[in-house]
C-alpha cells in the first residue's frame, strides 16, 4: 500500500475537533455538559487504547470532538462570571470605562474595565457621533451610554452580522455622544503593534507618492486597507490579485522562503536552531510591524512551523506541522475556525503541498526562465484547486485570468515586497530619498496598470455564481476523493469522484426544481423604505417604493441563493396574490375597494388611517407594519392591534415577514 503525505492520528483529531468547534458553535451546549463529556471521552479513549485495544480511531476522534466543544465554551465569553452580558442589563444606561482597541471612523471595539465603578470584562462595539484618530487606539475612553444586543439576521440570505461580531466575542453595543479619551495608554503588545502600524503608514504621507500608489503601498507592506479607493480594490479581486492587498499567506510565505535561502546560503547545515531561531525572529518582527492581526499572525505561525519542517529536511514533518499549527491556533482561538482568510489560507497551502509533488513528477524543466514560469503556474492552479469553493461559496465570483495575473506579477512581487519594507524603514526615519520614491511609485504604478487592464476583460469573470453549502461539501468530498486516487491509485476513489459529480448533477436538478414549486411574497425590513419580492413559478419580481434607493445587497444576497435569473422590478402595488391569499398594501395615497378580499394587510409610508375602522370592514389574519413608518405610529397601531386580537407583525423587531 502506498504511503499517503498526511500523518492520519493527526488528522483525526484535527478534523474531530473542528467537528466539535462547529457542532459547538451551532448548539451551544453548557459549559458543565461540555466538561461532563469530555470526561467520559477521555475514559473511552483509556478504555479502547488498554483494555479492548480495538476501537481507537472512532475513540480517539470522540475525544477531540469533545475537546473541541470544550475549548469553544471555555473561550466563549458570556460564560465568564465578570463579563458584562452577565453583570449589565440592556437598555439602562451605565458610565462605563475601558481601552479603545480598534478605530474604523466612528466605530470602536472597546474591552471594558469599569462599569458604574464595577469591575467587567468583554469587548463591545461603540458608535460615536464624529470618528476620531487611529492613533488614539490603546487609550482609555470614559462614555456614557446604553447598551444593546447586536441586531440578528432581518432578512432572508442577510449577511449575520450579529453572528460576525460574537465570533470576534463581541456581544453588545452601544451609541454615545458623551465621552472623554484620556491620554493614559494601555499597555499591551497587539495595541503596541497597530499604534506602531499607524505610524509607519502616516510616515509615508510626508513622501510625494500619488495616491493610488500610496494606498496600495501602505495595504502591501504594512496591511493598511483604508486608503485604497473602491475602484482600485474591485479591480484587483476582477484581476484574482485581492490576496496581494491583504498581508496574509502570500507576504509571510514570500518573506519566509527568502529569509531561509539567506539563512542557508551564510549558515552551515549543522546550525539548524540558530536558523529556525533567526527565521522566526524576522516574522515575529514583520507580524508586529503588521499590527500583529490576526491574518498576519495565522500566517507567522502556519510558515512558521513550515520553516521548521523545511529547516530540519523531513518532508513529512512539513504536512504535519501544518496540521499541527492548525491545531493550536484553534486551541487559542476557535473561532478562528469561521474566518475567511484562515480558511483561505490553509485551504491553499494544503493544496499546493498535496497537489505539486504530483504536477512535479511531469513537468520540470531544465531551462531555468520556464521552470520559473511553469513553477508559477503550478502553484497557482495547484492553490486555486482548493480555494475556488471556497470562492464561490463566499463570493460568488471566479476570476478566470488568475494564471495570467500570476504570471506577470508573482515574479516581482517578492522584489517589490522586499522594497517596500525598506521605504518603509527609510520613511520612518525621514530619510528616504526622493529618486527610490519616484522609482517605487513607478513599480507600484505599473503593477496597477496591469491589474487595471486585466480586470477590463468582464467576460473573463464569472460572477453571481450559485453555489451552496451542500456543493461546497460535495466539491471538497471530489478533491479530496481525487487526492486518495492520485497518491494510493484505487479504483475505489474513482468510483468516489464519479458519484460525487453525479450527485452535484442531481443536487442541482432537485434545487431548481424546488425553487420552481415555491411561490412566495416575502416583505423585507428595510429602513425608510418598503420592499416586497413575489416569487412565483421560477419568476422573481421585487416591489419596490424608491427605485433610486433600492437596497442592492439585499437583492445580490436573494438572487444568489435562489438561483433564478428570471427577476423583474417594478413600482408598489396596492394588493399582491400568491395561492389565494392577497396581501393589502396601505401606503401613503390609499383608495381601497371594500370587495377585495385581504388576508394580510402592510402598512408602510405611515398612511394616514382610522385602523379601528378599517378592522372593523376588513377581516384581517395578520397585520404587517415594515421599516419606512414612524416609531410612534407603529406604537400605536400595535396596541390597537392588540385590541382586536389580530397577530402584529413589526419587521424591525421580528424581520422579514413572509407569505407562502
Amino acid at each position: 500500500m502506498k504511503r499517503t503525505p498526511l500523518n492520519f492520528p493527526l488528522l483525526l483529531i484535527v478534523l474531530g475537533f473542528i467537528f466539535g468547534i462547529i457542532f459547538q458553535d451551532n448548539f451551544l451546549i453548557s459549559i458543565n455538559y461540555s466538561i461532563l463529556l469530555s470526561f467520559i471521552s477521555v475514559f473511552l479513549v483509556y478504555f479502547s487504547f488498554f483494555i479492548l485495544k480495538k476501537y481507537t480511531k472512532i475513540t480517539t476522534f470522540t475525544f477531540s470532538f469533545f475537546l473541541g466543544i470544550l475549548l469553544y465554551s471555555i473561550h466563549y465569553e458570556p460564560n465568564i462570571k465578570n463579563n458584562y452580558t452577565q453583570i449589565l442589563s440592556q437598555n439602562k444606561e451605565y458610565t462605563l470605562q475601558g481601552i479603545i482597541e480598534d478605530v474604523k471612523n466612528n466605530n470602536l471595539s472597546i474591552k471594558l474595565q469599569f462599569a458604574d465603578n464595577y469591575k467587567v470584562t468583554g469587548k463591545i462595539s461603540l458608535h460615536i457621533k464624529d470618528s476620531i484618530s487611529v492613533n488614539e487606539i490603546g487609550k482609555s475612553i470614559l462614555f456614557k451610554t446604553k447598551l444593546t444586543s447586536i441586531s440578528s439576521v432581518k432578512n432572508p440570505y442577510q449577511f449575520d452580522y450579529q453572528k460576525y461580531m460574537q465570533r470576534k466575542y463581541i456581544y453588545w453595543q452601544g451609541h454615545t455622544d458623551e465621552y472623554k479619551v484620556q491620554n493614559k495608554t494601555s499597555f499591551s503588545l497587539i495595541i503596541w503593534a497597530k499604534r506602531l502600524q499607524n505610524y509607519l503608514a502616516t510616515s509615508l504621507d510626508n513622501y510625494a507618492f500619488s495616491n493610488e500608489s500610496r494606498g496600495i503601498i501602505k495595504a502591501l507592506v504594512l496591511g493598511v486597507r483604508s486608503d485604497i479607493d473602491s475602484e482600485t480594490y474591485q479591480e484587483y479581486i476582477d484581476a484574482g490579485a485581492v490576496h496581494i492587498l491583504a498581508i496574509s499567506g502570500l507576504h509571510i510565505g514570500i518573506i519566509t522562503i527568502l529569509i531561509t535561502k539567506i539563512v542557508n546560503l551564510f549558515l552551515p547545515k549543522r546550525r539548524k536552531i540558530i536558523k529556525i531561531a533567526i527565521v522566526f525572529s524576522i516574522l515575529l518582527t514583520y507580524a508586529f510591524i503588521a499590527g500583529l492581526s490576526a491574518s498576519v499572525l495565522r500566517a507567522v505561525i502556519m510558515f512558521g512551523a513550515y520553516s521548521i519542517a523545511e529547516l530540519l529536511g523531513n518532508k513529512r514533518a512539513r504536512y504535519d506541522s501544518l496540521i499541527f499549527s492548525i491545531f493550536v491556533l484553534l486551541l487559542f482561538k476557535p473561532n478562528f475556525l469561521f474566518d475567511v482568510g484562515f480558511q483561505l489560507s490553509y485551504t491553499a497551502v494544503l493544496s499546493i503541498l498535496l497537489f505539486l509533488p504530483l504536477y512535479n513528477r511531469y513537468f520540470i524543466y531544465k531551462n531555468l526562465i520556464f521552470n520559473t514560469i511553469s513553477d508559477i503556474i503550478k502553484v497557482s492552479i495547484a492553490a486555486q484547486i482548493g480555494i475556488i469553493p471556497l470562492s464561490l461559496f463566499y463570493f460568488h465570483q471566479f476570476a478566470g485570468l488568475f494564471l495570467v495575473t500570476n504570471i506577470i506579477i508573482l515574479p516581482f512581487l517578492g522584489i517589490i515586497l522586499g522594497i517596500g519594507i525598506f521605504v518603509v524603514i527609510l520613511a520612518n526615519f525621514q530619510v528616504l530619498p526622493l529618486w527610490l520614491v519616484k522609482v517605487y511609485d513607478f513599480l507600484i504604478f505599473s503593477m496597477n496598470y496591469v491589474i487595471e487592464n486585466i480586470s477590463s476583460y468582464k467576460t473573463m469573470i464569472i460572477s453571481d455564481v450559485y453555489f451552496d453549502k451542500m456543493m461546497l461539501f460535495i466539491s471538497f468530498f471530489f478533491i479530496g476523493s481525487l487526492l486518495f486516487y492520485l497518491y494510493l491509485r484505487k479504483i475505489k476513489y474513482l468510483y468516489l469522484m464519479l458519484i460525487s459529480v453525479i450527485f452535484f448533477q442531481i443536487y442541482l436538478i432537485f434545487d431548481k426544481y424546488k425553487e420552481q414549486k415555491i411561490s412566495q411574497i416575502i416583505v423585507f425590513n428595510q429602513y425608510k423604505q418598503t420592499l416586497l419580492v413575489k416569487q412565483d413559478n421560477g419568476k422573481i419580481t421585487f416591489y419596490h417604493s424608491d427605485s433610486l434607493k433600492l437596497p442592492n445587497s439585499y437583492i445580490k444576497n436573494f438572487c444568489h441563493n435562489k438561483s433564478i435569473k428570471n427577476i423583474d422590478y417594478q413600482c408598489l402595488n396596492n394588493i399582491l396574490s400568491v395561492k389565494d391569499k392577497n396581501i393589502l398594501i396601505i401606503d401613503e395615497v390609499i383608495y381601497i375597494d371594500d370587495s377585495i378580499k385581504a388576508d394580510y394587510v402592510l402598512l408602510c409610508n405611515s398612511p394616514k388611517i382610522n385602523l379601528e375602522k378599517f378592522i372593523e370592514k376588513k377581516s384581517i389574519k395578520v397585520l404587517v407594519v415594515d421599516g419606512s413608518n414612524f416609531p410612534t405610529m407603529v406604537k400605536k397601531w400595535q396596541k390597537t392591534a392588540e385590541k382586536y386580537n389580530i397577530p402584529f407583525h413589526y419587521t424591525q423587531e421580528k424581520g422579514a415577514f413572509i407569505i407562502q
